[in-house]
């Protein structure tokens, strides 16, 4: 006759977990686990993320400017700009030009060591 092995802590908690489930079972418990979720969702209230572009342009909508005035309004407000977006870059770089058909801005560090960072802000 042989002895049964002492169990350790791990083979108690399995079989306490064996347990659970049988009994959940007999309780009449599903036993298939929920549908997961592969499609997005789209909000309808407006709270999705943009791409600073994309909340540049709808603020502009938003608020009724048009593109020259904004070229004007964009360089003018640079700094609060700034530092609403990229706030460690604030004070480092300054805005030297917009170009109303493209809608591209330039901007120049004011010291060189900030140009790797603007550049990764760029997109």
């Amino acid at each position: 006759m042989t002895a049964a092995p002492e169990l350790s802590g791990v083979d108690l908690a399995c079989q306490a977990l064996f347990a659970a489930r049988e009994a959940a079972k007999k309780n009449g418990a599903q036993t298939k686990k929920p549908k997961r979720r592969t499609g997005t969702t789209l909000r309808r209230d407006d709270r999705e993320p943009r791409r600073l572009g994309a909340a540049i342009t709808m603020t502009m909508t938003e608020r009724g400017l048009v593109a020259p005035a904004a070229g004007g309004s964009v360089l003018a407000q640079w700094e609060t700009i700034l530092t609403a977006a990229a706030p460690e870059l604030a004070g480092h770089v300054r805005a030297v030009a917009y170009d109303e058909e493209s809608g591209r801005l330039d901007f120049v560090p004011d010291v060189p060591a900030y140009t790797p960072q603007a550049r990764w802000c760029v997109p």
